[in-house]
């Protein structure tokens, strides 16, 4: 049993002196080595394919349509509640996202039926949530 752990020892280490000359040659290392970092690059992005599409892009700009429906989902708000100044208002594909803290564990449910009753509102996700006492006073 030593003599296959030797030999696998050798084996390991005949494998990693390999992987380093191709890596580290002086004239062809610099290409593998970008080879090698665009295989992970695509990995990556793969990964983020399947977590979800939202990752590992920039920030778009809303169409028209979206900023035109998230100005009437804010003015709804503002009328129906006294304090929803400070909420972030944001639409993507007519799915409105609410985003902020509140003072009244009942205003999140208020708050998302409002969004909601406005006409063009396919669905809204509730981000809301309740403030604590150390983020209530700033």
């Amino acid at each position: 049993m030593k003599g296959l752990g030797r030999i696998s020892a050798a084996i390991g280490a005949a494998v990693a002196g390999v992987g380093a000359g191709v890596f580290l040659h002086p004239r062809s290392g610099a290409r593998n080595r970008k080879a090698a970092s665009g295989a992970a690059r695509r990995q990556s992005a793969n990964v983020a394919t399947m977590v979800g599409g939202s990752v590992g892009r920039a920030p778009r700009r809303a169409t028209r349509k979206e900023a035109r429906l998230a100005d009437q989902v804010r003015a709804e708000l503002a009328e129906r509640h006294d304090d929803a100044g400070t909420m972030q208002v944001t639409v993507h594909k007519r799915t409105v996202t609410l985003r902020g803290e509140v003072a009244r564990l009942e205003d999140i449910d208020a708050y998302e039926l409002t969004a909601r009753s406005v006409d063009g509102v396919a669905d809204v996700n509730n981000l809301l949530r309740l403030a604590t006492t150390a983020t209530a006073g700033l």
